[in-house]
């Protein structure tokens, strides 16, 4: 660690905001010793985040897998500061942050931005209020509060709604009926719950969610609500005990505040190298991130794509640093799977990101997607091991250099996926 000229910041070459899978696999490649970089990790949370494991925490605590992150990156070059980022200021090139309740500068040359997402409320009037929704941490609308209030009402006949169609609050909604099959739970759609691949992923969702006694209401767009029921744009009224909101993501507010070019949903418009087509030091990565070019396939949200592009945003870095230029950022993972309670939906890809083959459901469904999951935590501590070793499978898989523009919004219909 050292200080800029004539500045009293500590000085980094490269700092990574956010512990996700994204920043950690750009924290850890950039960790490598013969590189020579000073790396900084920013995180608020000691522990890895799994989030395509939250609908699990609706039901009890998910012991993580990644208990602390002080002491996994404890024998590499990267720095882990464990704090909260206040504010980033991208003239100065330098990011405010509060450390046990102090706050303090650091510096940076380049900066990767791996913030994440959060579901999004503001798309109807007391959700913020009324709805919980599975985002980490311990506030009293997050995944833990609404494990407690589950638990509370889990000894009566209750009425669980989810608002959303896609992924999060099929998840959502399978693991309370799973969990508690006394309770009705209703899963409602603006479109069609389902709608957001192709007809046969979109049947075998349908088939299993009704399989465990959930209701499905389609078409019905939630206009607000109250703290017992829903609002929707017919005029109709539905109650409830809990609410479940997952009608859509947002990146945090700190890139669009700090005066970066961002997209509707608050995403940081990087352009085919993943850096901000409007402050190049700056790059952003996983969900924090909207390309504004191809990018092989549709750039969505999930564990893989986020993991990938923090290994392209190191790579992206470390070339800048040694005055080199690499390849356009270019990805297509080979499968998604979407949990269902005890089932799930999982299905291979073409390499435009559409479902292709077979989709398989049920149980053995479950089980694969688990497997999925624990592999791509994996490709994280052989990372740690072996910095810079492994080639990620499907990192130049593109039909087409215009595949990504066939369908650039469907990042904001799905949620974080295997």
């Amino acid at each position: 660690m050292s200080r800029s000229p004539g500045s009293s910041h500590e000085a980094y070459d490269v700092v990574v905001l956010g512990a996700g899978y994204a920043g950690m696999m750009a924290a850890l490649r950039l960790g490598r010793r013969r590189l020579g970089l000073r790396v900084a990790l920013v995180n608020s949370n000691e522990q890895f985040v799994e989030r395509v494991r939250l609908q699990e925490t609706m039901v009890a605590p998910v012991k993580p897998r990644i208990a602390s992150l002080s002491r996994y990156l404890r024998r590499t070059n990267v720095q882990f500061i464990r704090a909260c980022v206040v504010s980033l200021d991208p003239i100065r090139n330098s990011v405010t942050i509060e450390e046990d309740g102090s706050p303090r500068t650091i510096a940076f040359t380049q900066l990767i931005y791996a913030l994440g997402s959060h579901v999004d409320t503001d798309n109807a009037a007391g959700a913020p209020e009324h709805a919980f929704r599975l985002d980490p941490g311990e506030g009293p609308r997050s995944a833990a509060a609404l494990r407690a209030a589950l638990h509370e009402i889990s000894g009566r006949p209750a009425r669980v709604l989810a608002v959303g169609g896609g992924p999060l609050s099929v998840e959502a909604a399978g693991e309370a009926k799973s969990t508690w099959p006394n309770m009705s739970v209703t899963l409602l759609s603006p479109t069609s719950v389902g709608d957001f691949s192709s007809a046969k992923v979109r049947s075998v969702i349908r088939r299993d969610l009704t399989r465990l006694g959930i209701e499905l209401v389609d078409n019905e767009r939630v206009t607000g609500i109250e703290s017992d029921a829903a609002m929707t744009a017919s005029g109709r009224r539905i109650p409830f005990d809990i609410c479940i909101w997952a009608a859509g993501m947002r990146a945090p507010a700190m890139a669009r505040q700090a005066g970066l070019q961002v997209d509707a949903q608050d995403r940081v418009v990087v352009g085919t190298d993943l850096r901000s087509v409007s402050h190049p030091a700056i790059l952003a990565v996983g969900d924090s991130a909207h390309p504004n070019g191809p990018t092989g396939a549709p750039f969505r949200a999930s564990a893989l794509a986020a993991a990938v592009s923090g290994v392209y945003a190191a790579e992206q870095v470390i070339a800048r640093s040694q005055g080199r230029l690499i390849r356009p950022f270019s990805f297509s993972t080979f499968a998604q799977a979407v949990a269902i309670g005890r089932f799930a939906a999982l299905f291979p890809l073409d390499a435009n990101d559409h479902q292709i083959l077979f989709v398989m459901g049920g149980r053995t469904a479950s089980v694969l997607r688990s497997v999925l999951i624990w592999l791509v935590l994996h490709f994280i501590t052989f990372e740690r091991l072996l910095p810079g070793v492994q080639t990620w499978p499907g990192r130049k898989r593109a039909a087409s250099r215009s595949a990504g523009q066939k369908n650039p919004d469907r990042l904001a219909r799905n949620s974080e996926g295997a």
